[in-house]
């Protein structure tokens, strides 16, 4: 997975978790449907959610049903882009500092 994640997929991540929170659970193929994104967009966005700890996934035999976390409310949702700026801006700070 690649270090710096582009607008897109922090666009497609915000999509998916707001669609998440409006329906609860839903399978991968339930959201390609809705998003009209295609499978490997969706299934990376929320394998990056996943790594985030935003979403679930729960399998049932071979279908993979995805949650949004408990933790997670509609206002984290909304300040996904922000809260990804300031991580990039907290690892900018950190690299001027080890430069030191």
């Amino acid at each position: 997975m690649p270090r710096r994640q582009t607008s897109k997929v922090i666009e497609r991540k915000k999509q998916i978790l707001e669609l998440l929170l409006k329906e609860g659970e839903l399978p991968t193929n339930e959201i390609v449907r809705r998003t009209g994104l295609s499978h490997s967009q969706v299934f990376y966005a929320l394998k990056l959610l996943q790594r985030d700890g935003l979403v679930k996934e729960i399998k049932r035999g071979k279908v993979a049903y995805w949650r949004v976390a408990e933790h997670v409310t509609p206002e984290m949702v909304e300040n996904l882009t922000s809260n990804v700026v300031s991580f990039s801006s907290i690892g900018a700070e950190q690299e001027e500092l080890s430069e030191l």
